[in-house]
């Protein structure tokens, strides 16, 4: 009787339907179809308008990262939740620009000297390497234009008049690009920071009863992976780079500064970072070759800096991954370097960035909801 009520209640529901009475939309590898097809032009569409999405999708990621704290200071403090989020925002703007003002002349100053080096390099490559001319004069001509006069460095790309609009057109455009980027970030990431609490409950109100506690579980798992990679990864990519610019700077690598930071930034990625020791090596190799007065000694060229490397690594395999990243995404090496390889196809570095936490997601979605249904087909079967 139960059974015939709810077929009466919902007649297109009905297993005994003659399947030449069903609508076409009635049937279920049909609608799989039209939701795995819905997904697929969404993703399309998404990449295609990347440009637009882009600063959509890092505001919201920044939103998101921030909400614990804007969260407690609502419920500590009890201040309004725009208030917190316009104080935070401040706040950050605040921090990034000290950061970028108390550290940008170093940053230039050893940006200018790699610079002014490569034709020291480019020469000791032509020679040691056997190449016919000569690099460094090629290369030097160059550099000197674009280190005195930048303009001028620019002059033969506007040999033409077509030229000269077209990529005159493509500057304005990326500059234009770049300072609505800046304003519009601000404005979303306050927007979602404002609304970021109450994203769950609306979500909430799209999914069925029966299945919301399961569906809450779902994202509370992957909460907890999302956040820890990037909250807590990120806090590790700031701590290796400062101790990584420091090692290198007391075994005296040229560019210690960037090196430092820029290995450290690329903790982010498993694996990636271990490109900053052969430049480390590499560049102290060559400033002993190129500088005068500096003899060829092994041990300050290849064994202190590899050993200044060896013991950060230790620090953060050992202790500051524990320590700090105690969720992991439960992946293996294999599964890692294809999500990575994946990501870095589809959207550069910020694609090998998002394609772990994206990839930790897609895999509790499949332990919790097609992997249960599954196995109990293949039970029934």
């Amino acid at each position: 009787m139960l059974q015939t009520a709810k077929s009466m209640s919902h007649p297109d529901r009905d297993p005994l339907k003659p399947v030449v009475e069903r609508h076409l939309w009635e049937m279920t590898a049909v609608k799989d179809l039209f939701y795995i097809g819905a997904a697929a032009i969404l993703g399309w569409a998404i990449y295609e308008l990347s440009g637009i999405f882009i600063p959509v999708f890092i505001a919201l990621v920044l939103a998101y990262l921030a909400n614990p704290v804007i969260r407690y200071t609502e419920r500590r403090w009890r201040w309004p939740r725009p208030l917190s989020a316009a104080l935070f925002l401040v706040l950050f703007i605040g921090l990034a620009v000290g950061t970028v003002l108390g550290l940008g002349p170093l940053v230039a100053e050893q940006f200018q000297m790699l610079i002014r080096n490569t034709p020291k390099y480019a020469d000791w490559v032509t020679t040691k390497l056997s190449w016919k001319g000569n690099l460094a004069t090629q290369i030097k001509p160059l550099v000197n234009s674009a280190i005195q006069d930048p303009l001028a460095f620019l002059k033969p790309l506007f040999a033409g008049t077509g030229q000269a609009f077209g990529i005159l057109g493509v500057i304005l455009g990326a500059t234009m690009n770049a300072a609505l980027l800046l304003f519009l970030l601000p404005l979303y990431f306050f927007f979602f920071a404002w609304h970021c609490d109450r994203l769950l409950p609306i979500m909430m109100r799209f999914i069925p009863r029966t299945h919301r506690q399961k569906a809450l579980y779902v994202l509370q798992r992957m909460d907890l992976a999302v956040s820890g990679y990037f909250r807590e990864r990120l806090l590790i990519a700031v701590l290796t780079g400062m101790m990584y610019a420091a090692a290198w700077a007391w075994t005296g690598v040229p560019y210690w500064f960037l090196l430092g930071a820029g290995t450290g930034l690329l903790t982010l990625v498993p694996y990636i970072s271990a490109i900053g020791w052969p430049l480390a090596v590499l560049f102290k190799y060559l400033e002993s070759l190129t500088t005068a007065g500096l003899s060829t000694d092994w041990m300050a060229i290849f064994l202190w800096p590899s050993l200044a490397y060896l013991v950060v690594q230790f620090i953060e395999s050992w202790i500051l991954t524990p320590l700090i990243q105690r969720r992991s995404s439960d992946m293996s090496v294999v599964t890692l370097i294809i999500v990575l390889f994946i990501g870095g196809a589809v959207g550069g570095i910020f694609g090998m960035i998002f394609a772990i936490p994206i990839a930790a997601c897609i895999k509790i979605a499949i332990e919790e909801l097609v992997l249960p249904r599954w196995t109990a087909w293949a039970a029934r079967h």
